[in-house]
């Protein structure tokens, strides 16, 4: 009988070990401080440029960029079509006057997402 007890508290504390680590999902800290380098930088700046501003890897930049805030960027490449030396990135010119207004995030997503479900049609 002690030794089925050992196995569930073994498992618990497996389960425990292996349960810790990153949150799924993604940060809104890292949001905020990327969407304000766009902010600050209007004419465009590069992934890199970005990375090193908010002090997080070029990786994660790209994953946010191509992931969460993708309807709000628009991007342009410097360089052959093939394999571009650069990507450029800025917020989209309606984003920008949206937070100038005085615009949240969360409401300038709800309003392209609703754009873009009329655009479907």
């Amino acid at each position: 009988m002690s030794d089925f007890k050992g196995t569930i508290s073994l498992n618990k504390h497996l389960f425990n070990l292996f349960s810790m680590g990153r949150k799924s999902g993604y940060d809104n800290a890292k949001i905020n401080a990327i969407i304000s380098v766009l902010i600050q930088n209007s004419e465009g700046i590069w992934i890199r440029q970005i990375a090193r501003e908010v002090k997080i890897s070029p990786a994660t930049v790209s994953k946010y960029l191509n992931g969460i805030l993708k309807p709000l960027i628009e991007e342009s490449s410097l360089g052959p079509a093939g394999k571009p030396m650069l990507k450029v990135i800025r917020l989209k010119a309606y984003v920008l006057e949206r937070i100038e207004e005085g615009r949240s995030l969360t409401e300038i997503m709800k309003m392209l997402e609703i754009f873009n479900k009329i655009d479907d049609y």
